[in-house]
């Protein structure tokens, strides 16, 4: 009876040629570097995402992976802060500069 049932069970198996297996493997790697991407987008185009993420996926990640993948969120968000306050201050000293030149 236990060779009827493992022969069931190597029927119900069910066989992945090859190609079909590195097509699938290559479309997984395709799917989380697009992710991978849209994350860090994400954490450049709004800093408190990045931070947020960025500490939320550091802390909770079990591998080496997952933290660095964190920590690159963390460090887009705090650049893209440090990035708009030098752009306003140099707007800042722009503005004043202008108002300066031509009388204001």
């Amino acid at each position: 009876m236990n060779e009827m049932q493992n022969n069931e069970e190597k029927k119900s198996e069910i066989k992945i040629p090859e190609d079909q297996n590195l097509r699938t493997t290559a479309l997984i790697d395709i799917l989380y570097l697009t992710n991978l991407t849209w994350l860090y987008v994400f954490s450049l185009i709004c800093p408190l995402f990045g931070i947020v993420f960025g500490v939320i996926i550091s802390t909770g990640s079990l591998s080496a992976k997952g933290k660095r993948i964190g920590k690159i969120c963390l460090i887009l968000g705090i650049i893209n802060i440090a990035i708009s306050i030098l752009i306003l201050i140099m707007l800042a000293v722009f503005r004043n500069f202008l108002a300066d030149l031509i009388g204001w």
